[in-house]
């Protein structure tokens, strides 16, 4: 059952029989983020069951059933994800199938067949209604309080293109074909996902996740992200969705994303930079010709509530790599950096007043590992700072050689006044 969280009001945490979820109360709104695994026995089929068998406990518990908007597969095979879309459809039904993108890495657990991460939302208050619409996997739409949400699937390239740059690209443009298709603008993205696999190997004379890079700066280019939903008055560098850019199992490219529209005065949608980090958009040549095009985090108010949405965050000072070859301390700078990030200086260094963060306020946390040896130490520290956090560990590439460990993660922002 819930247990009140006293430090912060809006934030609850929970657990039925392996899976572990957050509550965040959104003032007449509340969101579920669950984690669900299987107990780790039998084939992959039994596991899938097992683990939709949690999350569904889960969710009853909480008061989410049949709520859910978004859920994300983490598979160790990737050739398991059509049984899951047939269980997935056996166990909720075809209608009620959410926004789903099936991501090719292993849990750190190597029992572990399959790890789901759900994301639902109901009202909490009577006059309050939520309405879902559901577009099968590829989007599913949220409208509440004048405010409408767009959750968007996994979507890669079609068979024709050839190459990194060229598959990112067509990845990216059906990607903004099922957001404008669903009454939603590209600009009005503000996070995304990519998963490519082997990110740090070259192709000819380059590295694939430059290439990546290349795609998404030209993808990107002439667009003005979330300008309506910018706050008055504050000095901002460049405007970027917050975004996840890691490695996968699979050979291809798969992206995600959400958006959000709303002609609310009080709504403030606003990317966050880290002091104590240079902007990605801003890295030197050597690290990418055509920078990373996202910004450190997005943080989204309205209706008196802040939530954050970090991205992909790893062991960097300024621009370069720290603590070379020690897992154990990336993971914890990489927790610092978030730390700082999430502050509730830096939140009004960006025009969002009146809230503060800290690692205890996330209310879900992805820890990307890149090798098995370096498992023990990192989880050690995450267990440590993070607590009861819903953490997700699984093995996956990071985009710098040096880089051994990324975190990213959803805070529910404490209201100081």
């Amino acid at each position: 059952m819930l247990q009140e969280r006293k430090e912060n009001e809006t934030l609850r945490r929970g657990a039925v029989d392996g899976c572990a979820y957050s509550t965040v109360d959104k003032n007449g709104v509340e969101y579920f983020y669950g984690v669900a695994t299987s107990d780790g026995e039998g084939n992959a089929r039994l596991q899938i069951f097992d683990a939709f068998r949690r999350l569904d406990a889960a969710l009853a518990d909480a008061g989410f059933a049949g709520r859910v908007v978004k859920l994300n597969v983490f598979l160790r095979e990737i050739g398991d994800k059509e049984l899951v879309r047939a269980i997935m459809r056996k166990v909720w039904g075809a209608e009620n199938v959410p926004a789903t993108t099936f991501i090719p890495q292993k849990a750190c657990d190597d029992k572990l067949a399959l790890i789901l991460e759900a994301t639902a939302i109901r009202s909490n208050a009577s006059d309050v209604s939520v309405k879902l619409t559901r577009r099968g996997e590829r989007a599913t739409l949220v409208e509440y309080a004048d405010v409408e949400l767009g959750f968007f699937g996994g979507f890669g390239p079609g068979a024709e293109p050839v190459g990194a740059y060229e598959r990112s690209f067509d990845a990216f443009c059906r990607m903004r074909r099922a957001v404008e298709s669903n009454g939603f603008l590209t600009p009005q993205i503000f996070r995304t996902w990519i998963y490519q696999g082997d990110i740090v190997l070259e192709e000819g004379e380059t590295q694939r996740y430059k290439e990546l890079n290349r795609a998404r700066s030209d993808f990107f280019y002439g667009l003005r992200f979330l300008e309506r939903y910018l706050p008055k008055d504050v000095p901002l560098g460049a405007i970027y969705p917050a975004s996840t850019g890691i490695g996968g199992d699979d050979v291809d490219v798969a992206i995600s994303c959400q958006a959000i529209k709303t002609e609310r005065s009080d709504a403030i949608v606003v990317p966050l930079e880290n002091p104590n980090q240079t902007p990605a958009f801003d890295y030197a040549e050597f690290y990418s010709p055509k920078s990373p095009k996202f910004s450190r985090a997005v943080a989204v108010r309205f209706n008196e509530r802040c939530a954050v949405y970090v991205s992909g965050t790893a062991s960097i000072i300024d621009q370069r790599t720290v603590h070379v070859g020690d897992p154990g301390a990336q993971a914890e700078q990489t927790l610092d950096n978030i730390a700082a990030l999430i502050a509730g200086t830096n939140l009004e260094k960006h025009g969002i007043a009146g809230f503060d963060a800290d690692l205890s306020d996330l209310a879900v946390a992805r820890v990307y590992v890149k090798r098995p040896e370096y498992f023990d130490a990192i989880r050690a520290v995450c267990e440590k700072r993070l607590g009861s956090v819903p953490t997700i560990y699984t093995f996956a590439d990071v985009c710098r050689d040096d880089l051994l460990v990324e975190i990213e993660g959803i805070v529910a922002c404490n209201p100081t006044k």
